[in-house]
């Protein structure tokens, strides 16, 4: 078939999958959703992160408005959320949020933008929490968040796609291209001595990250290539002990057909510029489903659990 020649399914290499940590070490543990989706549980709290596991195809995207599937929703998210934090609100990062806040009684958290597709769904206003441009902190359970300001790679022949915001409740089901960006931030995760930074875009305000440190970084690779020095700002700031890509997988694929890398997405350099720049770090690349345990006293020990325990 022609998706298999042009988007051949990927497996992460075994030296990047570190033996497996039993979940009672855990500080907190961390499980990848695909693209920038993540679900991260501490012991007594749990959130999702741009959570997307709809994915509709190609075809489906262009051709019709997007709605979210129900059942992916329910077969692969807890069946309750403390809150649901979005960087930015493109239909890859938001299309899944506000159905998934009505399902687990999650607050949905994210620029106004967000909130406004959140309306749109007819969430109640208490279970909104609509941020600033220069972003904001607050508290979920015991797991302390910075939404960070910050900017969207640029793509597309060098421009942000679909830029701009949604100011008022927009029609559902709506298309792809009208689930604009709006506010675009990084999440700054403090939880049990541990400390995870979420950059679900391939860009940075340096001066917004000047004085923070993460454990564990998430980086966003989709637009990489047009960002300069973009490795080497991030984990600059950052200093990391945890290096971990994501959203570089073909999320207009199912999640059932495996990983599939975005056409253009070059993953290797990406290994090769984070050992450069952080060389005493350790790199995961996890598969769609993995949980990653982050233990409190060495986050450079973060393995694959041996097994999962959900809240819900």
């Amino acid at each position: 078939m022609l998706v298999e020649r042009l988007l051949p399914c990927w497996t992460p290499r075994p030296e990047l999958r570190p033996r497996a940590r039993d979940d009672a070490e855990a500080a907190l543990r961390l499980r990848w959703l695909g693209t920038a989706g993540w679900v991260v549980e501490t012991g007594s709290t749990t959130l999702a992160i741009d959570p997307f596991v709809s994915r509709p195809t190609l075809l489906e995207a262009v051709g019709r408005p997007l709605v979210p599937d129900v059942e992916e929703l329910r077969r692969r998210l807890p069946r309750r959320l403390d809150a649901i934090l979005i960087g930015h609100s493109h239909y890859d990062h938001l299309l899944d949020a506000p159905l998934l806040a009505q399902l687990t009684g999650a607050r949905l958290v994210g620029s106004r933008t967000t909130c406004a597709f959140g309306r749109a769904a007819r969430l109640p206003a208490e279970r909104l929490v609509e941020l600033p441009p220069h972003g904001a902190r607050l508290t979920v359970g015991d797991i302390d968040v910075r939404f960070v300001a910050s900017l969207h790679g640029r793509l597309l022949f060098g421009r942000v796609p679909h830029p701009g915001h949604v100011l008022e409740p927009p029609r559902l089901p709506a298309r792809w291209f009208e689930y604009r960006a709006g506010d675009v931030y990084g999440i700054l995760l403090r939880a049990n001595g541990v400390a995870v930074y979420h950059n679900g875009s391939a860009d940075l305000l340096d001066d917004e990250l000047r004085d923070e440190r993460a454990d564990v970084l998430l980086v966003g690779l989709a637009g990489r290539g047009a960002t300069p020095r973009y490795v080497e700002r991030l984990v600059g700031c950052l200093r990391p002990r945890v290096v971990v890509p994501m959203h570089y997988d073909a999320f207009f694929e199912r999640l059932d057909r495996g990983v599939r890398l975005i056409p253009g997405i070059d993953l290797d350099g990406f290994l090769a510029d984070a050992r450069r720049c952080a060389p005493s770090a350790t790199q995961i690349t996890p598969d769609f489903g993995d949980v990653l345990v982050v233990p409190a006293r060495d986050p450079r020990a973060t393995g694959i659990a041996t097994r999962v325990r959900s809240r819900g």
